[in-house]
């Protein structure tokens, strides 16, 4: 065995797992992505924040998914039995599927569709909103909300779902540990709306508006007058503990320009032909005695929408008027008459135009042009090949399906294979009506979009854009920025037209909707009817304001979370040190890439230690797409393994073939669209799983865990010290250098041996009093509540206090010992040379002891001695850097409690004064108890929770917490 190659490999891992609490945010950035500044600072907001309860608001394209990935993945890096529930619309399901698994690390269960078993024990569960329905002639609901299967209930896109399953998961939402909701138009201006949602994340103040028949909003605004009494704290701590929108994260466009997509939108006024001019004279005549309204449904719109679209969809319209009396009746007829006998589209010979001008710049250029209806759908579908054969086989068509096919699960396969062409590059024009909405990403291989149609409803064209105007992959961010082409056909004089000009004045085509109060939306809406039935945009209309949120603070002055704070925080993490010894060929520009090349050299040292086996391969069915393997070191590359140092998950030794694992390191080499399969060998029926090596991938992880694992049973305080001896490659810096015993241990300013016990004697007391099943279970809730709040002091620890990899290294000269140098030290423990062929340094036993044990035993423990020392002054440094940010974050976790407490307190008060004859006295008077018992535990979290940082910063580490591994080496010129 190579002792010296095994060591490294060992203190590799230790610099991964140091890596993933300094520069990976605690795991986060593990999630296959490049960070941007605002999501860097979202994640590092709601991390470190005393609950994970928040509303990411962020405006459509901004990557919401991507951030909640990274919170589940820290999550999960931090506590490996972290469970999630997302409830997501049918049509997002299939974009959380593959973004778990290609960029999360997680391949999810899909409710209704998985085992059991898998339901039960995987990671993350993804459910639709009809699975939380009890469906007819079924005993139970697909899902329940059940918060003690799970840690965190993600909500994403609420507002598309029925009210009631809102009303449901807000409900359920109030026993969950975590609560994410993702909406970029959460409808918090709507009362109803804002009072269901900020209940999910701020359950205490909606339980006290439900009991003193407040609103939300009355209840967070008597909280924001704390701050009055509380005049000599910093202005932080008052947002962050008092604000009505401190659980509200909202990024736009503004400051980040550099890193987005850049619109460029362009009106193409065209005339009608006679035909389409007199269906819009029949349209004004509908609305001829119609108030300016906020609502656009029903009769006359419906109708007078359908008469602005091809002459094929305005015919069932035009029959149904005709049917009627009067004079509109007979011009309906003509027009009826006339769209049969000449079915022209004007704007149809525009779109020709359009095409042919893009596709004479880029013949491979795909687009995506906005129908309206189907219809118009089929038209195009027929029209379109006759000026241009080559898509006769090549546009895609995206309807909108009935409502009972919308909630089937199959009908999300149909949806992804309709898609596949378009994505795939096979197709080049993709017909959708106006409903194509959120969850789909159709940015990898689009950005134009043609408004042939336009939506009447300003959350279409948001949406809509949205599809195609969004982060992109961090190798295409890289460069000159995106840009979004959108084209708007529209008739002069037409009713759309006017529509389309308020859109366009209130800025809806340049950027993202911002969440509109129920005011502004009821406003804007009155605006577009008055457009349509006047026949053109009212004056002065200015663009809706970016920045609103739909909730009012008094306290937005003191919002720590700013995009300069958030650009100045990004740079500070750019220039975090790389941890050492990091074995990287070159030094790149930015931390990612850093990460990235040293994985990739720890993998070169693991296939030329023999422990596994790393190869690479292209995709049988895409030779263009490269990939690696890993599995265990075979003799010659041939057999079964002859040594496996430890299991991976999910790996058999069995055969090479069927067994090894196909991964990949590089986020630039995420395919466009991803993928989350490979076909390694012509014989496979069915694609591998692609692995993404990072932290929180179950494989990276396996190889950290081990190697430490390996690295206590070999090279740990209690082994017997292991003498190696090195012959370096030409080249090594490390030449020269004499025998050196090298020491390495970790410093995780808050491991989790020193989180306190879920019970401790006093909450033990309190259970003991319960009289139920259901009382115990309320208090365990309870107790599980404060172990992740402490959970989150040890986050936020970690964010104020970096972890290190601390090394000492001592040479000896004759009988004397001498220090080396940190520099050096990374040096000997990088056995890579580069070059034009990547040579490595290799280790073997020596013949004889390097030096005399008495010797080697003394140096030891003078270098263990020395290196508890480092530790315990680094601990010494971490309490001074937490000593003045403690008393501020010990009051916003008692804060949590506090809340409650009086909550419980108003129950209580209630029970006790309700007429003595409502009921059984025994009943009244054990139910009486039950809420003392729920009190009583309350403030016994209230008490803990306030001395969870006392506790931390009084505790001294204990020595098992410090395990150092040693080795010494000698090099072959000195041996």
């Amino acid at each position: 065995m190579d002792h010296y190659l095994l060591f490294v490999n060992c203190v590799q891992a230790l610099r991964r797992r140091t890596e993933a609490l300094t520069i990976a945010m605690g795991g986060a950035l593990g999630v296959a992505a490049d960070p941007l500044p605002h999501q860097l600072a979202t994640v590092r907001r709601i991390l470190s924040d005393t609950d994970v309860r928040h509303l990411l608001s962020d405006e459509v394209g901004l990557g919401k998914t991507v951030q909640a990935l990274m919170i589940i993945n820290a999550l999960r890096w931090q506590y490996p039995k972290h469970r999630t529930l997302i409830i997501a619309p049918d049509n997002l399901l299939a974009q959380w599927q593959e973004e778990c698994w290609i960029r999360g690390h997680v391949m999810p269960a899909l409710a209704g569709v998985a085992s059991d078993k898998d339901a039960e024990t995987a990671p993350v569960l993804l459910a639709r909103p009809r699975d939380l329905v009890r469906r007819q002639g079924e005993v139970e609901r697909t899902v329940e909300l059940d918060s003690s299967k799970f840690d965190l209930l993600v909500v994403d896109e609420p507002q598309t779902m029925p009210r009631e399953t809102v009303q449901t998961l807000s409900q359920a939402a109030d026993s969950f540990r975590q609560v994410l909701v993702l909406s970029a138009t959460p409808r918090l201006g709507d009362a109803v709306w804002r009072d269901l949602i900020i209940r999910m994340i701020e359950p205490a103040a909606a339980f006290r508006a439900r009991f003193e028949e407040k609103s939300v909003s009355d209840v967070l605004a008597e909280r924001e007058t704390l701050v009055h009494s509380e005049e000599k704290t910093e202005a932080s701590r008052n947002y962050l503990q008092f604000a009505t929108t401190r659980r509200v994260v909202r990024n736009g466009r503004d400051g980040w320009g550099p890193y987005l997509p850049v619109r460029r939108n362009t009106e193409v006024r065209i005339q009608p032909l006679v035909a389409e001019r007199e269906r819009h004279e029949i349209a004004a005549e509908l609305l001829r005695d119609v108030n300016y309204s906020a609502d656009l449904q029903g009769r006359p719109w419906t109708f007078v929408r359908a008469l602005q679209r091809s002459a094929r969809a305005a015919r069932d319209v035009l029959a149904e008027i005709a049917g009627q009396d009067g004079g509109l009746a007979e011009k309906a007829e003509r027009a009826r008459a006339a769209s049969l006998d000449d079915p022209g589209d004007s704007r149809l010979e525009a779109l020709l135009d359009l095409l042919s001008e893009e596709w004479e710049k880029d013949a491979t250029r795909a687009l995506i042009i906005v129908c309206g209806d189907n219809p118009t759908i089929d038209m195009l579908r027929t029209a379109l090949p006759r000026y241009f054969p080559d898509l006769a086989d090549r546009i895609g068509i995206l309807r909108r399906p009935a409502t009972a096919e919308i909630e089937a699960v199959t009908n999300l396969r149909e949806v992804q294979e309709t898609l596949a062409p378009f994505l795939d590059g096979s197709a080049r024009l993709l017909l959708v009506g106006d409903w194509v909405q959120a969850g789909l990403n159709l940015h990898h291989a689009a950005s134009r979009i043609v408004f042939y149609s336009m939506p009447w409803e300003m959350e279409s064209i948001d949406q809509l854009i949205g599809r195609v105007d969004r982060l992109g992959s961090a190798s295409r961010r890289k460069g000159r920025q995106r840009q979004v082409r959108i084209w708007r056909l529209v008739h002069d004089g037409a009713q759309e037209a006017a529509i389309a000009d308020v859109a366009a004045q209130l800025g809806v085509f340049n950027a993202p909707l911002p969440p509109l109060s129920d005011d502004e939306r009821k406003g804007v809406y009155e605006l577009l009817s008055q457009a349509a039935i006047t026949g053109a945009a009212p004056d002065g209309l200015t663009k809706i304001n970016p920045e609103t949120t739909g909730l009012v603070t008094s306290l937005g002055h003191l919002d720590p979370f700013t995009p300069p704070n958030a650009v100045a925080d990004f740079d500070a993490w750019q220039k975090l040190p790389v941890v050492e010894p990091a074995m990287l060929k070159r030094r790149e520009q930015g931390q990612i890439e850093n990460s990235q090349g040293a994985m990739r050299s720890w993998l070169e040292t693991i296939t030329r230690s023999g422990d596994f086996e790393v190869g690479s391969k292209p995709d049988k069915l895409d030779p263009d797409f490269w990939f690696n393997t890993l599995w265990y070191y075979r003799l010659d590359g041939r057999g079964r393994p002859g040594h496996i140092p430890f299991p991976l998950p999910g790996t058999r030794a069995e055969n090479w073939m069927s067994d090894h694992q196909p991964y990949i390191i590089e986020r630039s080499r995420i395919p466009v669209p991803p993928r989350k399969t490979v076909i390694t060998d012509s014989g496979e029926d069915t694609g591998r799983p692609l692995h993404f090596l990072d932290h929180g991938s179950l494989l990276h992880d396996a190889l950290v865990e081990g190697y430490i694992a390996e690295g206590q049973k070999t090279f740990g305080k209690a082994q017997t010290l292991i003498h190696s001896t090195v012959t370096l490659p030409e080249g090594h810096s490390a030449k020269g250098q004499p025998p050196t015993m090298v020491t390495v241990a970790e410093f995780d300013p808050f491991p989790d041996e020193m989180l306190p016990p879920i019970w401790s004697p006093a909450a033990k007391t309190i259970l003991a009093a319960a009289v139920s099943e259901s009382q115990r279970l309320g208090l365990a809730a309870d107790r599980l509540s404060l172990h992740f709040m402490a959970r989150a002091v040890q986050r936020w620890v970690r964010f104020n206090v970096p972890a290190q990899l601390c090394k000492l290294g001592s040479s000896a000269s004759g009988e004397r010992w001498t220090d080396v140098p940190a520099e050096k030290i990374d040096s000997i423990l990088r056995p890579l040379v580069f070059g034009s062929n990547i040579q490595c340094a290799k280790g073997r036993q020596p013949v004889r002891p390097v030096l005399r044990t008495d010797v080697v035993n003394a140096a030891r423990r003078t270098q263990t001695e020395a290196m508890s020392a480092r530790i315990r002054e680094l601990d010494d440094k971490a309490r001074a850097i937490i000593f003045p940010l403690a008393d501020s974050f010990q009051s916003r976790l008692a804060f949590h409690w506090q809340e409650e407490s009086r909550n419980r307190e108003l129950v209580l008060e209630r029970r006790k004064t309700a007429p003595a004859d409502t009921g059984p006295r025994e009943l009244r008077l054990g139910q009486i108890a039950a809420l003392e018992r729920s009190l009583e535990m309350s403030r016994l979290c209230e008490q803990e929770s306030a001395a969870l940082l006392k506790n931390f910063m009084a505790t001294r580490r204990t020595p098992d917490l410090i395990n150092p591994l040693s080795i010494l080496l000698a090099f072959a010129e000195q041996s």
